[in-house]
């Protein structure tokens, strides 16, 4: 195993206390030989594994007695290169790692297809929960049109804070890091990146296409107001960070983007609460399915690793890497749509005096751009006040939508930039 943190301290946990049901499931018997981690004293204090099986050198992972590697240590660099070693010298490997997978993962499946070894990887998106097991097996037979998915516990319980408590972006941030459920710097959480590149991931396998997580626009939840979650609540909606992939109708393009989006109260989405993880499947056999459950956290997270491990161990796995052809080394780049093509309604507030005549000015913006509106919300003020003026559209393109709010800020009365968010229609 290269890592003995958070998640390699739940995976040695496991295949010690559960070794005898691995053995009868699998009918081996699954053994940790080695550990290679930086810290090594750190590692034998830790009381986790046999201080005799620690080293610093990768080349102890390379001797024919060890058959899988265990990659939980994270990060590109180094350990895109401990991981090329390892597929050289022919071993399976499971890993955790997002991030080394959204980066580099076509040239990794395809060094461990030369070497006639495979990748296991369900850990590395929504942590326990088996969403890559299902787009790869268990949704073979669908063309799969969308993924709609919570997929950073961290973003979604400071939302939830923020929903369903009234609380700042700052207050529950701290309360987030105060729990443990956001790091110390939690810029790759809530700038989306940690969204973006499990999106990646899993919409490669689901559509047959290759995606990398640089390819993925990405808008975080950390300029977020409370006065537009509040809107939200009075026009039926929650916000959620989603990450969405889905197939334009009839078209072969791809639109992939992780942000935060209105959606309605009672889809099944916008009741995934707290620091958990969800993923929502659309294919064109099967129709709607959901994954639900703890996207990250020692043990859900180890529990993906070792059943990864147990698959590889088991001979099911390798075989089904080698068979089918799912992997993004096998597959074209994704035709990417436009962001400014995309179509969906949209939430605009905007920051005005109140004025006579701001609305009709606004609605004329919106009716030039071939924008039809769906409903509209002011408070009362007193007149010449600065109020929060909010429309939302029927469906529109969000290239006409972006000039219309760049078109509005110009208006004499306007304040600032209007905030446009987009309202996710999900599929029936």
């Amino acid at each position: 195993m290269i890592g003995l943190g958070t998640v390699g301290g739940g995976v040695a946990k496991l295949l010690r206390e559960e070794c005898d049901l691995y053995t009868q499931r699998t009918g081996k018997r699954v053994e940790l030989r080695r550990v290679v981690v930086r810290d090594t004293a750190k590692a034998r204090q830790s009381g986790l594994v046999d201080p005799v099986i620690v080293s610093d050198d990768i080349a102890t992972l390379l001797s024919d007695e060890i058959d899988v590697v265990v990659e939980v240590a994270g990060g590109v660099d180094p350990v895109g290169g401990m991981v090329e070693r390892v597929l050289a010298a022919g071993k399976h490997v499971v890993t955790a790692n997002k991030s080394l997978l959204a980066a580099k993962g076509p040239e990794l499946f395809a060094m461990a297809r030369q070497n006639n070894v495979s990748i296991a990887f369900e850990a590395s998106c929504g942590g326990g929960i088996p969403c890559v097991t299902a787009l790869c097996c268990g949704l073979m037979a669908n063309r799969i049109d969308g993924l709609f998915g919570i997929l950073n516990g961290t973003c979604n319980y400071i939302l939830t804070e923020m929903t369903r408590h009234g609380k700042t972006y700052a207050a529950a941030l701290k309360e987030a890091q105060d729990k443990g459920y956001a790091e110390a710097d939690p810029t790759l959480d809530v700038n989306g990146a940690d969204a973006a590149q499990k999106l990646a991931i899993l919409a490669s396998l689901a559509f047959g296409v290759k995606i990398a997580g640089s390819d993925v626009p990405t808008i975080g939840i950390d300029k977020l107001e409370l006065k537009d979650i509040r809107f939200a609540a009075e026009l039926g909606y929650d916000i959620k960070l989603l990450a969405a992939a889905e197939r334009w109708p009839g078209e072969q393009w791809v639109n992939v983007e992780v942000q935060p989006c209105f959606i309605k109260k009672d889809e099944l989405l916008a009741q995934v609460i707290g620091p958990f993880n969800a993923l929502s499947v659309h294919g064109h056999a099967v129709g709607h399915t959901m994954f639900y459950g703890q996207g990250a956290g020692q043990m859900p997270t180890a529990s993906a690793v070792v059943s990864d491990l147990l698959g590889v161990v088991s001979g099911w796995y390798p075989a089904a890497f080698n068979g089918l052809k799912l992997t993004p080394d096998l597959s074209e780049p994704a035709p990417l749509l436009d962001q400014a093509d995309t179509e969906s309604p949209y939430y605009l507030r905007m920051e005005t005096l109140d004025v006579p005549g701001v609305m009709a000015q606004v609605t004329r913006i919106l009716g030039d751009q071939q924008i039809s509106l769906s409903a509209v919300l002011q408070h009362e003020s007193r007149a010449g006040e600065v109020v929060s003026l909010v429309v939302t559209t029927h469906r529109a393109r969000r290239g006409d939508v972006q000039a219309a709010a760049a078109k509005i800020a110009g208006l004499e009365p306007i304040r600032g930039q209007p905030v446009v968010i987009r309202v996710i229609e999900m599929p029936g």
